[in-house]
């Protein structure tokens, strides 16, 4: 009865012969997850994440400490690429592609009409790798940098203009140490911002959930870097104050200020807490600023800061934070204070310099000029328009000696700038252009 059941059971051939079919040869994965392994298919062994458990939609479970079959969701795709980030740099691998750009679809914000879903290459990918082991670790002061290193891609992940933001400034980086800082941007560089800029103002848009207020917060840190670095010239003589020129830069910290109060950025579990701990750290305190030298500026806060003319006085609050910047060295224990410059400008002395004021000018001149051997993003815009400032006093101001004579350091310290690397610029942007001048006005007084 078996015999014959097992004949009626095998497949006969059109001449009545019988055919044993035969299973095919294979090689056994030996090294694969235990997922697979429980599954009984083939793991293609492909490391940190096999092609069928994310298929399949698990945690791939090389890692002992990985239950198996455990579903794969953002949180556990995020805390899988921070693994990734803190044990090695990135791989161009699909695996990898795919948990990145899972994270970045399921946590989309907006209307797709507004803002695309962000979909990852390998290209940005490898930009991706640039900007966590080297590009953050330029923003803020090395203790802070390296508290966004451990943190931005994490938050990156799960708010796609976070993202966006991190490839621009990574693109923007990679002009620089190129040496076409002032070039204009590539295609990715302003893709990616215009859909950083898109979906931000779309969130701003409306109430801020308590989730977002960190990515906020960095995010208007990165458009400050992005902003302040972003100038387009194929020479000085493009740059303001030669030319009219967009300085919407001057105005980042009162938008930055504005996110800090709508995002509530100071709540026990908020990165920016311990950020503002790091800054309270680092922050020069008073007692260590040297003593203030006489210089150029002084006549332009001499008054008692109490009295009514201090108070109509343009150039007072300004100048008092500019003073004791110019007798410290600008290095990581002073970087704070050159950034309260800027973040600290009075609105009268920002509408002197949108008249081109002289004296408001040179006050920028040797701000730049203190810091224009500081980070990257900062380097470019100092030599260049620092440069620009210069000539203009030279031309326009030609009558007023004092103004002339105080531009000879500045002159002198960019020119040893660009001679020692800094700036991301080719000479042809930026050539010793004060020679010619003086040259010039020579031969015109002979």
């Amino acid at each position: 009865m078996t015999a014959q059941t097992s004949q009626a059971a095998a497949p006969t051939s059109a001449s009545g012969d019988t055919t044993v079919r035969k299973r095919r040869a294979h090689k056994k994965s030996r090294l694969g997850c235990r997922n697979c392994k429980l599954r009984r298919v083939k793991c293609n062994e492909v490391r940190p994440m096999c092609g069928k458990c994310l298929e399949y939609g698990v945690i791939c479970n090389y890692d002992p400490s990985i239950p198996d079959l455990q579903p794969r969701t953002v949180a556990s795709e995020v805390v899988s690429l921070d693994s990734m980030l803190e044990k090695s740099p990135l791989v161009t691998t699909k695996p990898i592609l795919d948990m990145v750009n899972v994270c970045l679809e399921e946590r989309s914000h907006g209307p797709r009409s507004q803002c695309e879903v962000m979909r990852f290459d390998r290209s940005d990918l490898a930009r991706l790798d640039r900007f966590q082991t080297r590009t953050v670790l330029t923003i803020g002061t090395k203790r802070v940098a390296r508290v966004f290193q451990k943190e931005v891609i994490r938050l990156a992940c799960t708010h796609p203009f976070l993202m966006h933001l991190t490839q621009a400034v990574t693109a923007s980086h990679d002009r620089y140490l190129c040496g076409v800082a002032t070039s204009r941007p590539s295609t990715s560089e302003a893709y990616h911002l215009n859909q950083a800029l898109i979906a931000f103002q779309s969130i701003l848009s409306r109430p801020i959930r308590p989730e977002e207020g960190d990515a906020l917060l960095v995010a208007s840190s990165i458009l400050g870097v992005v902003s302040f670095f972003n100038l387009e010239a194929s020479s000085v003589e493009d740059v303001w104050p030669l030319q009219d020129g967009d300085m919407a830069w001057l105005n980042l910290s009162d938008g930055k200020q504005t996110i800090w109060r709508l995002a509530s950025p100071l709540q026990n579990d908020s990165l920016w807490r311990k950020v503002t701990h790091i800054f309270d750290r680092d922050n020069m305190p008073a007692c260590k600023i040297p003593e203030h030298l006489p210089s150029i500026f002084d006549h332009l806060c001499a008054e008692d800061p109490a009295s009514p003319s201090a108070a109509a006085n343009p150039y007072y609050k300004t100048a008092h934070q500019l003073l004791p910047l110019l007798d410290l060295e600008c290095n990581d224990s002073t970087w704070l204070k050159y950034l309260g410059f800027v973040s600290h400008m009075d609105p009268l002395y920002k509408s002197l310099l949108a008249q081109k004021d002289p004296w408001a000018l040179l006050m920028l001149l040797y701000w730049y000029m203190k810091v224009c051997r500081g980070a990257w993003w900062v380097s470019s815009r100092c030599i260049v328009q620092g440069q620009a400032i210069c000539l203009y006093l030279a031309r326009y101001h030609s009558d007023n000696a004092t103004i002339l004579a105080a531009l000879e350091k500045p002159r002198t310290e960019f020119e040893a700038a660009l001679m020692e690397g800094w700036g991301g610029i080719s000479s042809a942007v930026s050539s010793p252009w004060w020679h010619q001048d003086e040259v010039s006005r020579s031969r015109s007084e002979s």
